[in-house]
């Protein structure tokens, strides 16, 4: 009895002035939480291959496939200015006009494809087959060595985002030779545009992975200070990615966007703030 009458009377303290005065230092926990970590995550973490895999870090050729013209710079803009400054990466887009300057992509790696079966329809799905043939080629002809593309949800759940996804699923799946290839994963609209205050939720399914990323140092590499080898290969976190752009890298990846003049208003302004795609990418491998 004693602990119900303690949990009525709980009860009524966090209701009414209580749960306002609770407001305003809630709302700092919350946002220093979530400015904590980017910090961790953007800089310290960065490269960290139990968050970021080897497939991203070493990769020479990297294929991003989407639909339309601003697709790389809203959803992908972390994972292409991910290792923007070296040199050895060739980054190809498979699209129509992008902000290939600020994103130092060679004009040549920039391709649109005028096709009458693929064009802009959100009624309509474009063939699985063809996408796949398509994908096939431009791996040939670039080496590609690994592949970046939209999930079942296209983000945005657009039927030309999710066919493209299932078009390259269908690659993947049916080349046994195929390279790795990720999806970019698809979010509820709030946590959308939630900008850095998702990473609070986005990093619980990687709380494991930052902890060790944190106390112990990945296989392959040289023990620092007091830290201790991680056990599990590498290996073992290629199933899923999480990429977080540093200040300069979003400063980019802004740069990029405003070379989009026809989608450059005020709504795409603020998205270019509250958008969690815009900062962070998570991706997900396909088996």
């Amino acid at each position: 009895m004693r602990v119900l009458w303690f949990l009525k009377r709980l009860s009524r303290m966090v209701r009414g002035q209580s749960l306002r005065r609770l407001a305003f230092p809630l709302t700092l926990l919350i946002v220093a939480a979530s400015l904590g970590l980017y910090l961790l995550l953007a800089y310290s973490l960065a490269n960290d291959p139990r968050l970021v895999p080897i497939a991203f870090q070493e990769a020479k050729s990297i294929l991003l496939v989407t639909a339309h013209p601003d697709d790389e710079t809203l959803f992908f803009s972390p994972t292409i200015t991910y290792r923007r400054d070296d040199a050895n990466v060739k980054r190809s887009l498979k699209l129509r006009r992008t902000g290939r300057q600020a994103t130092k992509i060679s004009e040549d790696r920039c391709v649109v494809l005028d096709i009458a079966e693929l064009q802009d329809n959100p009624k309509q799905w474009w063939d699985g087959d063809m996408v796949k043939d398509l994908v096939s080629s431009y791996k040939e002809k670039w080496h590609v060595d690994l592949i970046v593309t939209f999930d079942h949800g296209g983000i945005s759940g657009h039927i030309n985002h999710r066919s493209v996804s299932a078009g390259v699923r269908k690659y993947i799946q049916s080349t046994p030779d195929a390279p790795a290839a990720y999806m970019l994963q698809s979010t509820p609209l709030l946590r959308k545009y939630s900008s850095l205050l998702d990473l609070i939720p986005t990093t619980i399914p990687f709380a494991w992975r930052i902890l060790k990323a944190l106390l112990t140092t990945p296989l392959g590499k040289e023990v620092e200070h007091n830290t201790v080898h991680d056990v599990v290969p590498l290996a073992a976190y290629n199933n899923k990615a999480l990429i977080v752009s540093s200040w300069k890298a979003y400063r980019v990846s802004r740069a990029a966007f405003s070379q989009h003049d026809s989608q450059y208003s005020w709504d795409r302004s603020l998205y270019l703030v509250v958008s969690r795609y815009m900062w962070f990418n998570t991706l997900a491998k396909i088996a």
